[in-house]
């Protein structure tokens, strides 16, 4: 009796099992279209990717700029932030400065040579001038008075011929007792002082025309001087001239040593460091290698089947694998117009027509507008969700 009892119970249990497995595969299979329509719905929505990498354009390598030498002193270490203009290391700067200080003192003996050069050429020109208008006047004068001195003798000469004849005369008159004595002395005086006037007038043309050849001497000795202003005036250029080399040079040197000093060219985080206290390097070593936080950049390689609806200004969504619970938003900055595999070391040989189909990427720069960017590191990767604005 209790059997009979029993058989319909357990039939309707299991007939109600049945129909809760029912609705348990019926919710499952649900759950599981809605996952899937939310998924495909989410994929088309989105452009997603985990071919992700933390990049940056503005990676730059520090070395000493003309300049060689042993390093003294560094001031940072991998991972440290450095300031624009901040020290990062120097080398010995001792050669540096004995060579401006050598060049200092060239420069300061020769500007002083010159000085003293311009104050001569200076008091020469004005002797030369003076001294050459001197000399002329008294050529000119000379010439002058030997000129006037020879018209006066020139005037005696018939003069005294006159009175040599009359002296003749008045002694042949005096013999014959024709005039008294008196008259033949007063006869020769004046001969004999007009003979006496030449022979004076005669001694001044002699002197004159000594001193005329003195003067003419005096004018070659400033034609001379002459040639002394015009070589001390090319002496001068010539020391400015060397001046203007050797403030050249010392300008260069001042340089050099202020280049013993290595400052960093950005702000920034130091990623590498090339070298230590006490290496001798060169300009051509690289010294420290900085990061500028703010340049560090997504680089997302989107396959080309999912780059429809994704162009610049579109939002991302990025997440680090090296942060799983911190979130960045970010921007597409920039589509590149050619596909990574376009600038491969051994790119692919499609010229026999022969080749097996592979997805290309093209590379997408994402700006990040939202996140802690000092947390990042060049080389991480991640995942990246890009919203796409319609085909």
């Amino acid at each position: 009796m209790n059997s009979a009892k029993n058989t319909p119970m357990k039939t309707t249990q299991k007939i109600n099992g049945k129909k809760f497995g029912v609705y348990v595969l019926i919710l499952m299979v649900s759950t599981l279209v809605l996952i899937a329509a939310y998924e495909i719905r989410h994929r088309m929505k989105y452009a997603i990717s985990d071919a992700v990498f933390v990049k940056t354009d503005d990676l730059v390598t520090t070395s000493f700029n003309g300049v060689n030498g042993c390093i003294v002193k560094m001031t940072k270490q991998e991972g440290d932030y450095v300031k624009n203009g901040e020290m990062l290391a120097s080398i010995d700067p001792e050669t540096y400065r004995l060579a401006a200080e050598q060049t200092l003192g060239e420069l300061n003996a020769t500007k002083k040579d010159m000085e003293k050069q311009e104050i001569y050429l200076k008091r020469l020109r004005r002797d030369v001038e003076l001294g050459e208008a001197k000399a002329l006047d008294d050529v000119g004068r000379l010439k002058n008075e030997t000129a006037s001195l020879r018209a006066s003798e020139a005037v005696l000469d018939p003069v005294i011929k006159q009175l040599e004849r009359d002296k003749k005369r008045f002694e042949i008159l005096y013999e014959a007792k024709a005039i008294p004595r008196r008259r033949a002395e007063e006869m020769a005086t004046d001969l004999a002082s007009k003979k006496e006037e030449k022979r004076v007038i005669a001694a001044k043309i002699d002197a004159t025309l000594a001193a005329l050849r003195a003067a003419k001497k005096q004018v070659e000795i400033v034609k001379t001087r002459r040639l002394e202003v015009r070589e001390t005036k090319k002496a001068i250029e010539a020391a400015n001239g060397r001046i203007d080399a050797l403030g050249a040079r010392l300008s260069q040197e001042r340089l050099n040593l202020a280049r013993c000093e290595l400052k960093s060219p950005i702000s920034g985080r130091i990623a590498q460091k090339f070298a230590a206290t006490g290496d001798v390097v060169s300009p051509e070593n690289p010294i420290y290698a900085i990061i500028n936080p703010k340049d560090i950049y997504i680089l997302v390689l989107l396959e080309e089947e999912k780059l429809y609806g994704v162009k610049r200004g579109c939002t991302a969504n990025v997440s680090i694998d090296a942060y799983p619970n911190m979130k960045f938003k970010g921007v597409v900055k920039d589509v590149l117009p050619a596909s990574a595999a376009t600038f491969a070391l051994v790119p692919r040989d499609i010229s026999a027509g022969e080749f097996t189909k592979v997805s290309q990427r093209i590379p997408v720069k994402i700006a990040i507008t939202k996140g802690d960017t000092s947390l990042l590191r060049v080389g991480l990767g991640g995942e990246v969700e890009i919203k796409r604005t319609g085909r």
